[in-house]
Order: structure tokens, then sequence, then C-alpha cells
């Protein structure tokens, strides 16, 4: 085996530890790169960015170090940790185990130093391997500020860095498959949000730093008081759900209800009326999702202008689950619909901001997701903000999921910030934090022991506040009020079946923190019970 390592290289990757590893065949070349991303007094955060650069896939990694004595690692995201003594090895995840060549796999952790005397602020792991091979070190290592790397951040318990203020753009990557550069998303730098920038609408200021956007599900039985809604808590902004097939590529709310039917269009009227805009949701988990029955891209586009035309919308929601996301097929359909669909509206001077609203787990997103963002990225399609669906986990995904509801989404959106960087390379950390949202459902979920609570709540909206995340959603606004029974057991379209007052989960996303006279009741009022 012979060391390659160009001058050229030296001067693209100046905080590169460069491996190359060889087989029987062709040698497939892993880099690693080591970035400090965060610091405060008692610890930082870290990053190593392992990356295939050579014409082969790499069907798996592993990655070693230790760390200097006084130091020990209290969190780490995409990948599997195991630990002895001060010695790390972190071994790749389904979703980031094969690296084709030009992608990359982002492994995050936060460090606590529990003997500042012995470890230096200045501290970094040593000893480093990967797949068995040394590292040999070629550079210095990146300043706090990350010199606009992929992710890697404390979890919300740490006390967190400061912001440093705007990152230099990383590198571009290029496609495999194609060949091209995959697009940034086109309003990275100017959603609201962003520095410089004035609140959004709907949005409390000086109480909370991410807007609030929740879901009205408006092919529901029953009437929502949106109104009302609107009058008490002051936000304006919500998501109207959802539309979807209703038969030979028909637009339709919920299968059924007609885009003209008045009570749907006195909604809009209303919210209009009173200061407010509503996005609109396509998919979801229920129906059938307009690209599956639409055949071809330029019927389901002409199927998504005729809903963005109606209502004169400026943002829309594609909810993508089911089928519908597993289908490479069904996924090529609709990328290729909404580069026709956000090139018409462009002609017509006109922007549409465009969300994709994806499942996710604790350990980020899974592989079909993944794809979907990576065809869309590909393709250059505008996708503004990928919002994660942080719910219905599963025993397998979520253990013991009593009082950590919160903590799992936190963990979900840590995951997902470094796939996105890997996804849109020349995205700043900050840029990639502002592109995420999140979407919980309230109270007892879908699967038995699931309660995302008042107080997973206040924990997920603190968490937003301070990496300023795009948006946080929930399902559904309905929801949000206690159930007329009590000791609720399963999920209600009408109610939470927690203890609460109207519009809690509201305020909690809001503040952030538990507001003057509220309490934090779990099913039955108590704190720590699950539903039976």
């Amino acid at each position: 085996m012979r060391w390659a390592i160009t001058a050229a290289l030296l001067a693209a990757m100046p905080a590169v530890l460069v491996v190359l590893l060889a087989d029987d065949g062709a040698p497939t070349r892993l880099t690693a790169e080591y970035v400090r991303t965060g610091s405060w007094d008692t610890g930082f955060s870290a990053q190593y960015i392992v990356r295939n650069t050579g014409d082969e896939t790499a069907h798996g990694w592993t990655l070693r170090f230790r760390l200097p004595p006084g130091g020990e690692i209290t969190s780490l995201w995409n990948g599997r940790s195991n630990r002895d003594g001060n010695h790390y090895t972190i071994r790749d995840q389904e979703w980031n185990r094969d690296l084709r060549p030009g992608e990359s796999a982002v492994v995050g952790f936060e460090v606590r130093r529990v003997d500042p005397a012995a470890m230096t602020s200045t501290a970094q792991p040593v000893e480093c391997t990967i797949n068995g091979r040394a590292c040999e070190a070629v550079g210095a290592v990146g300043a706090a500020t990350g010199r606009g790397t992929p992710s890697g951040t404390p979890a919300a318990s740490a006390p967190p860095p400061a912001e440093a203020g705007a990152e230099e753009p990383g590198p571009e990557a290029s496609d495999p498959a194609t060949g091209t550069t995959p697009a940034p998303p086109s309003a990275a730098v100017t959603r609201p949000g962003a520095e410089g920038s004035p609140p959004a609408t709907g949005q409390s200021t000086g109480h909370a730093a991410t807007p609030v956007r929740p879901y009205v599900n408006l092919a529901a039985p029953g009437s929502y008081d949106l109104g009302a809604a609107v009058r008490v808590t002051g936000v304006t902004e919500w998501i109207f759900a959802f539309v979807v097939d209703g038969g030979d590529c028909r637009p339709t709310w919920g299968g059924g209800i007609r885009l003209d039917d008045p009570a749907v269009a006195q909604r809009f009227a209303e919210l209009k009326a009173l200061g407010g805009e509503a996005a609109i949701s396509f998919g979801g988990a229920a129906g059938t999702d307009l690209a599956v029955g639409c055949a071809t891209p330029e019927a389901l586009a002409a199927a998504y202008r005729q809903v963005v035309d109606a209502y004169q919308v400026t943002r829309i929601d594609l909810d993508v689950e089911g089928r519908s996301l597993g289908r490479p097929d069904i996924v090529e359909r609709r990328n290729q619909a909404l580069l026709l669909l956000t090139d018409g509206i462009a002609r017509d001077g006109r922007e549409l901001e465009v969300t994709y609203s994806l499942p996710v787990l604790p350990t980020g997103l899974g592989g079909d997701a993944t794809a979907l963002l990576r065809d869309a990225a590909t393709r250059g399609v505008r996708v503004d903000a990928v919002n994660l669906l942080a719910r219905d986990y599963g025993p397998a995904n979520a253990p013991d999921p009593a009082g950590r509801m919160g903590r799992y989404a936190t963990d979900a959106v840590r995951a997902v910030h470094g796939q996105i960087r890997e996804l849109w390379p020349t995205l700043t950390d900050n840029q990639a934090w502002r592109m995420l949202a999140v979407t919980p459902m309230i109270g007892v979920d879908d699967v038995p022991g699931e309660v995302f609570t008042l107080d997973d709540a206040r924990e997920l909206a603190r968490f937003a506040n301070e990496r300023h995340l795009g948006r946080i959603s929930w399902w559904s606004a309905a929801r949000d009020r206690a159930c007329p029974t009590p000791n609720a057991s399963a999920a209600d379209p009408g109610c939470s079946g927690v203890a609460q007052e109207p519009y809690a989960y509201l305020r909690a996303f809001q503040y952030g923190q538990r507001q003057p006279g509220t309490q934090t009741p779990g099913p039955s009022g108590e704190p720590s019970r699950t539903p039976r």
C-alpha cells in the first residue's frame, strides 16, 4: 500500500487525516477529517467526516481514537459507539455504512472535561485509525466555528457554545451517479429566521426564535375554531392538511372533499382576514398520494399547480410516507414534477417554498428518505426545508419512551443535521439548522407507551431556539386540548390524551418554558405514567 497525498489535497482539506485502504482489487480511499465545532467552559463538540475519495464503493467503516485524560464523550450521533477507558470505537450505522465515491458520513460528538487540569481547552483525539489503518495528520485542526463543515453540536442538556456568526461555505461535492453538483436549497439564506431577518409571521417576538406552524386537518370530521386560536394565541401561520388523490389524478382534501368546497374556502378566507397565511400539505399517512395517482411528472405538476393557484399559497408541504416513500419511480416522478412546478411559478414572477416532511428515527433518516432527498438534490429541486416527523418510533427504536420523547426528537434533529450537510455540502452549519423543521405528535401518539408530554414540548422548543431551527409544527392543532374522558390510552384525533389547558402545547412550543400557573402532567395528570 502506498501513501499518495498531493499538494492539492493539502490545500483543499487543511484538517484531513488520510488513509488509503487497499484489498485485492482497486483501492478504496477513505479520508477522515476532524473538526472542532464548538467550545464552552466545561467541554466542546467536534466531529469526524469520513469521506470516500476513491473510485469504488466503501462497504463499512470503523473509526477508533483515544481522548486525552480528563475528558469523556457524553453524546454521539450518526454512529455506534463503544468505549474502553478513554479509547472509543465508532462504527457505521445501516444508513451510512456504504459510501459511494464522493460520499461522506459525519460523526458528531460532545466531550465533557471532567478534569480541566488534565484536559486543556484545545485538546483533541489522538491515535486515530480508520478501518484498522493509522491516520496521518496532514494539517491544522479546524477552528471552533467549524469552517463550514458538517455538523456536530452539544446536546440540549449541555451548555451550548456561543454563536460565532456566519460561516464559510464548505466545498462542493458532485453526485457520483450523474457527475452533477447537488444544488443547495434555494432559500437557505433567505428563509425567515436567518441572521438579520425580522421575526417570522406568527412568531412571538421576544419569546421564541423558532416560528411555530401547527397542522390543521381540514378533512377531519368536526370543526376546529381556527379564528379563536389565532385571536387567543397570535399565531398566524398554519398548515392545512391533506390534499390527496381523489381518483384519476384529481386533487381533493382527504380523498373526498372538493377544492372548491365552501367550508374549505371559508377557512382560507378567515385566516387571511386575520392577517394569517396557510401552507398546504400534500400526502400524509392515509389516502393516495397524488404522486401515486398521477401517471406522469407533467400530470402531477399540473395537479400541484391547480391547488397552488386555487388558494394562492406561497408554501407547500409534501408529507411522504408509506409506499410513496419506498418506490423509486414515485420518488423520481414527484421530484421531476416539483421542478416543473417551481419553474412555472418562477416564470410567473412568484415564489413557492417547498418542504419535504419525512418520517425519522432518533438515529436519523432511513435509507428511503435519504434516497428521496439525494434524488431531489441531484436534480436541483428547490427544497427549502426538511420537516422531521418525530413520532411513532416503536419500542425497538425508542425504548422506555416515558419522559424521553423530547430527547428522542432532539436526537433525530441532530442526526439529520449531519445528513443534510452531506446531501447539500455547500450549506453552512447555521443554514443547515435553519433548513430543519420538526413535527411531533402531541400527547398520546399511535404507538402504545409513546406520550409526547408538555415537558417534552418545552425541551424541544428550547433546543429549536438554541439551534435556530426553521420551525416547529405538531400534529395536530385540534388535539391541543384535554379529552373529555380522562385516562386516554389511545390516540384521539380531537384531543391529546393528557391533562392540559387549551393551547397548552402551542404555548409550550412558543415559549420553550413553563408559563406561570401551568402544570406538566402526563396522562391522568401524572408526569411519569404511560398510558395503559
